[in-house]
């Protein structure tokens, strides 16, 4: 038996159509047709009643299903931490963090940590790199060890998913979160705060399960006045929400070292009140269990900010 036929097999259960699974699968229908049946040989059973339109799965296709469901995921898991396990011999230590922190703080956090202990060589990925869907997904590879060491926005009044006896954590940078408005012809702000209810602002929001949304929460909350925002563009990234608001698409909540270059180019610039701006915390986590001597002399190293 091969994978990709359990790959097909999944795929056909899901799409209930020869041609459009076998399109999916990038293959044509007689050859996609004939895995399957080579998979159904090789099991003795039939999977799928093909004389309904859709197909149906028989009941030996349902029960199977979740077999080959499983064994796919568990394979992949494998692979995957197969993958990591040899990357992580041509690296000192595993740093992870969303991509803003990554691109625009890490860097010159290397190169201090480096004047501090010595070189050292780092594997830094974003969260999607290492495959981290969910925040239990992040929580599970840093108590593991898989990963190293984890970049996070925090503030006092946001949840921490990783404040738990498992994690210490020191603040290691900070970020004025506010709203950047697109400049205008003239030299001002294109978008101001706070509109009004006949012309809303366009707004350039962050995805709702991403730690930015709720400090665009905040920031909302802790307005005096109401203001009147209307979605336009939503998306986890701030280099995307940045991009946009460049392009004139609408204001955008940003960290403001993410858009330094910007404002001192005269693209974006500051908008709003200061109740508006939220002080972040860039916070790093790492596991209270075993880790290596690398992980421990950087730690050593920090100088954590004090909290506000």
């Amino acid at each position: 038996m091969e994978i990709a036929w359990l790959e097909d097999f999944v795929v056909l259960a899901r799409m209930r159509h020869f041609s459009r699974a076998a399109n999916k699968r990038n293959v044509s229908q007689p050859a996609f047709s004939r895995r399957i049946q080579a998979l159904e040989a090789w099991l003795g059973a039939r999977l799928f009643d093909r004389r309904t339109t859709p197909i149906e799965l028989t009941a030996e296709g349902e029960r199977f299903r979740e077999t080959a469901v499983g064994v796919l995921r568990d394979i992949y898991r494998d692979r995957d931490a197969f993958r990591r396990d040899i990357s992580k011999m041509h690296a000192d230590v595993w740093v992870s963090g969303s991509t803003s922190v990554l691109v625009h703080f890490v860097p010159d956090w290397i190169e201090d940590m480096t004047a501090k202990i010595g070189p050292f060589k780092a594997n830094i990925g974003t969260y999607g790199a290492y495959n981290l869907g969910a925040p239990s997904d992040m929580v599970q590879r840093l108590r593991q060890g898989e990963i190293d060491l984890t970049f996070t926005y925090s503030h006092p009044e946001m949840p921490r998913v990783l404040d738990t006896g498992n994690f210490a954590s020191k603040v290691v940078g900070r970020s004025a979160f506010g709203p950047y408005s697109p400049v205008a012809a003239n030299g001002k702000a294109l978008f101001d705060l706070p509109g009004s209810k006949d012309s809303p602002r366009p707004w350039l929001a962050y995805a709702m399960d991403s730690v930015l949304a709720r400090a665009e929460g905040l920031a909302i909350e802790r307005a005096d006045d109401e203001l009147f925002l209307q979605t336009v563009h939503q998306t986890m990234g701030v280099d995307m929400l940045k991009q946009f608001a460049v392009l004139g698409k609408g204001l955008a909540w940003l960290p403001d070292y993410a858009v330094a270059g910007e404002v001192a180019g005269g693209e974006l610039v500051p908008v709003g009140a200061k109740e508006h701006i939220v002080d972040l915390e860039i916070r790093l986590y790492r596991s209270l269990g075993r880790s290596r001597p690398l992980v421990e002399k950087i730690w050593s190293a920090l100088e954590e900010i004090p909290t506000s």
